[in-house]
């Protein structure tokens, strides 16, 4: 069974140790290993990837578990076959927030991406943040200093899905972009939009929101969900 947090902001938060609690004890990987992935904060320069890889370990030894950075910053490091071999065996891979245009070009089709995928198969536990949540749909942005700059296929692991994390801040950021983004889902496909501080925890088809905002999904018609709500959407089929 796939084990999966989607977060649309607040990674490493106190607010989020429930969540990731909920994905170890879901996982059917044992051990206390969890490999922290700040890659998509690689663009943004050595100081910031390794804050992100400071918190998630802090954040990770806090509850019990054996944290390690997954070094991986550019697409020639997600190439190399050890950077496969280190999340064998993990029982949770999270990736924190960044850029997910970045995120998804570094990791498609590589060595580590499959890894990832098989290893999530075969019940380790898979988390991501803001980008990390984004990259795993069908399509992300490049985000820089301007704003959305193109957009990118996405790594598709969940297949069905077009993935906005800080779905309640977008139009802070720019008056309107919340629509102009969700204008980008293919017709297709699901519209997932996850408020900050926000998680929905599944399993690809039924999910649990948890956090103080929200989750909005629009297909055919547009459902908002609240944290303890319980909620089915096939995200993978």
């Amino acid at each position: 069974m796939t084990t999966l947090a989607l977060f649309g902001a607040g990674e490493f938060l106190p607010w989020a140790r429930d969540v990731d609690r909920w994905c170890v004890e879901t996982a059917s990987v044992g051990g206390d290993r969890v490999m922290v992935a700040p890659t998509a904060s690689a663009p943004e320069g050595k100081e910031t990837f390794d804050r992100w890889a400071r918190m998630g370990i802090e954040h990770y030894e806090a509850l019990g578990l054996r944290p390690e950075v997954l070094d991986v910053r550019t697409r020639a490091d997600a190439m190399d076959p050890a950077a496969a071999r280190a999340v064998e065996g993990a029982r949770l891979i999270y990736f924190s927030g960044g850029d997910p245009g970045y995120l998804a070009e570094t990791l498609t089709g590589t060595p580590l991406w499959r890894a990832i995928a098989e290893a999530a198969a075969s019940g380790t536990a898979l988390g991501g943040c803001s980008a990390g949540a984004m990259f795993l749909g069908v399509r992300a942005p490049f985000i820089g200093r301007e704003g959305v700059g193109r957009w990118v296929d996405g790594v598709r692991f969940l297949p069905r899905a077009f993935v906005l994390a800080h779905f309640d801040a977008l139009d802070s950021y720019r008056a309107g972009l919340q629509a102009l983004m969700l204008d980008e889902c293919p017709p297709d496909c699901v519209a997932i939009g996850i408020d900050e501080n926000t998680a929905m925890c599944g399993d690809g088809s039924t999910w649990t929101v948890s956090g103080s905002g929200g989750v909005t999904i629009r297909a055919s018609d547009a459902f908002s969900y609240a944290a303890g709500d319980r909620f089915e959407v096939d995200l993978v089929s």
